[in-house]
């Protein structure tokens, strides 16, 4: 199939610099805002543990503001969600929600377990208070500089094809390479992590697990039942009797709607082809040529 001709060339080149210019102005307001706000005493974290649940499941961006944790300014809550350093770790950074406040400061806990941690928080160990969880968001601000390298790389080897269809089917292929690469090594989609195994009632095994992925999965335990979980939520799935170890599998668990958006978003490089097609083109050294010669 020819498809350089399902469309016209100049509207492919259009949108191309259309996108590369909504990119750039994009790029330079979120570097503007973002400075703005550090500059006010705000902070942005991801987030890469289980322990607040669904309320800001792996992979969330937490954005804070400066706040106090005792003293005539307090102002924490119980129910806020608070980043700090804890006292026994001052290296790591958590993001808790405040399950008691006193005079002296203000204790926390993690919602997947609710057990309250064992540190008093003071105004010196608190990063701030959270005014915005944004689910998802953590995982492209991780992969955005490895996105950034690769389509700079893609760019910077497109250029040296001579012919525009070559380089345009290039930039293609190597840019899904790009974003798959990325993809795989960060892995946001799907995942689940073990929290803990009990015994229930009747002397069977429960293993209490957690959604550590983007969207929606079942957790199954060979020979015994399985959870159905989404971003952040914990369930217990029910393993076989006596088993002294046993496998757990995450797999997709998408509604029919669900498994259209995977197709489409699969198959979005060919639908763009199909729609925008290749520059036909010549290369540049013939170009060059035939502009050299007399008329």
């Amino acid at each position: 199939m020819d498809l350089h001709g399902l469309t016209s060339a100049p509207l492919a080149r259009r949108l191309g610099a259309l996108l590369l210019a909504v990119a750039v102005v994009g790029a330079v307001a979120l570097a503007v805002a973002a400075g703005a706000f550090h500059h006010g005493g705000g902070r942005w974290f991801v987030v890469t543990s289980s322990s607040m649940g669904e309320a800001a499941p792996v992979g969330t961006l937490v954005l804070t503001e400066p706040t106090r944790a005792s003293g005539p300014s307090a102002d924490l809550r119980v129910g806020d969600v608070v980043t700090f350093r804890p006292p026994t770790v001052p290296g790591e950074v958590y993001t808790h929600r405040v399950a008691s406040t006193g005079a002296d400061g203000v204790r926390t806990s993690g919602d997947t377990t609710g057990a309250v941690d064992p540190w008093l928080l003071g105004d010196d160990d608190l990063v701030g208070r959270a005014v915005a969880l944004l689910p998802g968001v953590g995982w492209l601000v991780r992969g955005l500089p490895w996105l950034a390298l690769g389509a700079l790389a893609v760019w910077a080897v497109g250029t040296r094809l001579r012919s525009d269809s070559a380089r345009s089917a290039f930039r293609l292929v190597a840019g899904c390479a790009v974003v798959l690469g990325v993809v795989s090594v960060l892995r946001p989609f799907v995942g689940a992590v073990l929290l803990s195994t009990t015994v229930d009632a009747a002397g069977r095994g429960v293993a209490h697990v957690v959604s550590t992925g983007l969207v929606p999965v079942r957790v199954a335990a060979e020979g015994g039942g399985h959870a159905d979980l989404v971003s952040g939520a914990v369930g217990q799935v029910p393993v076989p009797a006596g088993a002294s170890a046993v496998d757990l599998t995450t797999s997709l668990h998408l509604p029919v709607v669900g498994w259209v958006v995977v197709a489409l978003t699969c198959a979005s490089p060919l639908i763009a082809v199909l729609t925008l097609g290749l520059p036909a083109g010549e290369p540049r050294a013939e170009r060059g040529r035939r502009r050299a010669e007399p008329a």
